[in-house]
């Protein structure tokens, strides 16, 4: 028996009990008693007192003793030693609104707050200043009018496992770095979830954060942060907002039925989005203002209102790759009066437009899989952009639709199934249409309208279009050589005048051949409208030949 009672709960400790049964019927007293090390219990009660903590000690709650201040201008406790541990309470309704204020005030290092709930105050519900190396662990904080957790000046500390819920905001983290908020529920705060501003190094990692009135998680002129595999959810604003901040990992987080995005970007370069599922947002999933140097990476960005990824106002040398998108509402991908991005390896399905670009120069489209869309891809009022080596299938108006689109390369993509054309050409300039298959198209396989010029169409197979294949339906001194047109079903080419046609092969053309050339020895006709007609002067026997596939 000697020995239980030597080794049990509390041996050894200062006890207090608002009865006064115990050693001491005041916390404070205790406290002003206790020596470095000590360690002070607290049996369940009421204890109407304001607290300093003044020295390295435990107090440790039994049954969940309540805490409530009756000094309207303190916290309710005040941590100003270093090493001191707070277990087991009920903290509530501290009055002093001062935003350096809280329940909880911590001014030293090496606190460890632990399974306490925190509720009431008019200020923050933990407010942490000017210190490291903290442990916020296990605690209920709620209903507080500032926030739930405040961290300022604080570096090297972690919030873990808490449960933070109708606060104003949920974590606040300012002038910080290298702190760590993980597994916490984060829900009901009546701004954000998380904000993090002029802070560097802190990691969110597995939480769960829904249901705020604000962003999920909001970055304001903050570097180097890390957000990897949280849960972000019924936002009223988006889930993920950075602004001004750079060097962010965005890493394997699921983010859903957000009222905003559900990861903006505002003014800020070298972030990495990669591999996070991005759900049923009412605007965009990703989307990138005015912000450069980042990469959007294996996402998963489905069922969003407006577009699964947008690069709005000037936003420069960004990197799309390998992200699957499908089923948002407008466009799969959409890029506004932003240059020299690279769109490579994308999966994209089912949208009204899948991938659009305007306004913009010098981006690159290369090798994506686009499919089921309404347009594949529209160029409108562009310079300079590459598509290349993309899959663009079964879109059920035009595969490739493009609107002043000059001076751009247009080679080497597979077309089948448009239901209208495979490339659709509108008063377009300068712009190398070459090496494509654009096979089964509705109407036309290619057809150029509205005063386009000085266009090459070079070495495309374009096969079993409903209409026909080359239709020069407007435009002058475009050149049609070395396509192979095969099988359209009212005409292989069309022209009404003013263009070159120069070795082409037709599949409605058998002819001699000059002896040694694979080329015809008669012309053969391309009709336009009034009975105009143009010559191919030197069309190709086999298509082989002139295609080299």
């Amino acid at each position: 028996m000697l020995i239980l009672i030597l080794v049990g709960p509390g041996a050894g400790a200062l006890q207090v009990d608002s009865s006064g049964t115990k050693d001491f019927w005041k916390i404070q007293d205790a406290i002003d008693a206790s020596e470095i090390g000590d360690e002070i219990v607290v049996l369940n009660g009421t204890y109407g007192e304001n607290l300093v903590v003044d020295r390295p000690i435990t107090l440790r709650g039994e049954g969940m003793p309540l805490v409530e201040g009756c000094n309207a201008t303190s916290p309710i406790i005040t941590i100003n030693a270093s090493g001191v541990v707070l277990d087991g309470f009920i903290i509530g309704g501290c009055t002093n609104d001062s935003c350096n204020s809280g329940s909880v005030l911590v001014l030293s290092d090496g606190s460890r707050i632990m399974n306490n709930t925190i509720y009431g105050s008019t200020s923050h519900g933990i407010c942490v200043l000017n210190s490291s190396d903290h442990l916020i662990s296990n605690n209920r904080i709620h209903d507080n009018f500032k926030a739930g957790i405040r961290l300022a000046g604080v570096n090297e500390s972690r919030i873990a496992k808490n449960n933070i819920s109708n606060n104003g905001y949920g974590v606040f983290i300012e002038r910080s770095h290298d702190n760590w908020v993980s597994n916490s529920d984060i829900w009901g705060n009546g701004a954000d979830g998380v904000t993090i501003a002029s802070s560097t190094g802190s990691e969110l990692t597995s939480n769960s954060i829904h249901s705020n009135a604000d962003n999920g998680v909001y970055l304001v002129d903050s570097n180097n942060n890390i957000l990897v595999g949280n849960r972000i959810r019924d936002c009223m604003n988006s889930g993920i907002d950075i602004y001004r901040s750079f060097s962010i990992m965005i890493a394997s987080n699921a983010i859903e039925g957000c009222d905003g995005m559900g990861i903006n970007v505002d003014s800020g370069d070298n972030n990495v989005m990669a591999w996070n599922s991005v759900l049923n947002n009412d605007l965009d999933g990703i989307s990138i203002l005015g912000a450069s140097y980042n990469t959007i990476s294996h996402n998963v960005v489905r069922s969003n209102r407006e577009s699964g990824i947008s690069l709005r106002l000037d936003s420069k040398r960004n990197m799309v790759i390998y992200n699957n998108l499908s089923e948002n509402k407008r466009y799969g991908i959409v890029f506004d009066e932003s240059d020299s991005n690279f769109v490579q390896a994308n999966e994209i399905d089912n949208h009204s437009t899948a991938l659009i670009i305007r306004y913009s120069s010098d981006n690159s489209i290369v090798e994506n899989r686009i499919i089921d869309s309404g347009f594949g891809l529209s160029l409108e009022v562009v310079d300079n952009v590459v598509v290349s080596k993309n899959e663009i299938v079964n879109s059920t108006r035009d595969g490739i639709r493009l609107f002043r689109c000059d001076n751009s390369n247009i080679w080497s993509n597979r077309i089948p199934n448009s239901a209208a054309d495979g490339v659709h050409i509108i008063r377009s300039t300068g712009t190398i249409v070459s090496d494509n298959d654009i096979l089964g198209s509705g109407e036309y396989g290619i057809q150029v309208l509205d005063q386009s010029a000085q266009n090459l169409f070079l070495s495309n197979l374009i096969q079993n279009s409903g209409l026909g294949g080359i239709y020069l339906f407007d435009g002058e001194f475009n050149l049609v050589m070395s396509n192979g047109l095969i099988d359209n079903k009212k005409f292989n080419g069309r022209d009404n005048g003013g263009n070159r046609w120069a070795g082409n092969y037709y599949s409605d053309f058998e002819c001699r051949e000059m002896i040694g050339t694979m080329v015809c020895a008669e012309p053969y006709e391309i009709r336009g409208h009034r009975g105009l007609i143009t010559l191919d002067h030197r069309p190709f026997v086999d298509y082989h030949v002139i295609l080299g596939r």
